[in-house]
């Protein structure tokens, strides 16, 4: 049973000419040759093959501890669908949930190269007398580290008023954006 490798580099040999991998395969399988058995680089690339094994081993065996954020996103979300839902009006007899609107003004910022979304706010200003009530949008974001962020968070901004005003039938006022945390991307 051999490997096969989708990288797109060729795989350099150990010193002695072999390929690790097929070391490794014949090791698990108990087939290993005599040059296998007795060749210094044969028995590092095993010996490597069999520490690397019992590390995933023991990271595999410990419990998962999501990070704090995660838990504090999952269970805001659990009880934002547990109460009762504020609507917003469209129009005459149609309505939307605040939830929905802000998920989807999340998801206008996470369509934004360098910025993600972390939490979106919707606040009424006033209530609604003839037409759809105008709402003021609070949203915190993750930034690529080195964006232009004046650049992308007005783009933003526009983006999410035409979002609200078009796409969802809700006049926004204005947006406040909140940059709460970097992230850097890996070459």
């Amino acid at each position: 049973m051999a490997v096969e490798r989708a990288d797109a580099g060729r795989v350099e040999p150990l010193a002695c000419g072999r390929d690790a991998a097929d070391v490794w395969e014949h090791a698990a399988a108990g087939v290993l040759d005599e040059h296998e058995l007795t060749c210094p680089h044969c028995l590092r690339a095993r010996a490597d093959s069999e520490h690397l094994g019992g590390l995933v081993a023991r990271m595999a065996a410990e419990p998962l501890r999501p990070p704090p954020s995660v838990l504090e996103q999952v269970m805001g979300a659990v009880v934002a669908d547990l109460r009762p839902h504020e609507l917003l009006e469209l129009g005459p007899d149609a309505w939307l949930g605040r939830p929905t609107a802000e998920a989807a003004l999340r998801h206008v910022v996470d369509t934004m190269d360098g910025l993600r979304a972390r939490r979106c706010r919707i606040e009424r200003l006033r209530d609604a007398g003839t037409g759809p009530a105008a709402v003021w949008v609070r949203v915190t974001v993750a930034a690529r580290f080195g964006v232009d962020l004046a650049s992308v968070t007005a783009r933003v901004r526009q983006m999410m008023i035409s979002a609200g005003d078009r796409t969802l039938g809700v006049p926004i006022a204005g947006v406040d954006i909140l940059v709460e945390d970097l992230w850097e991307e890996r070459a």
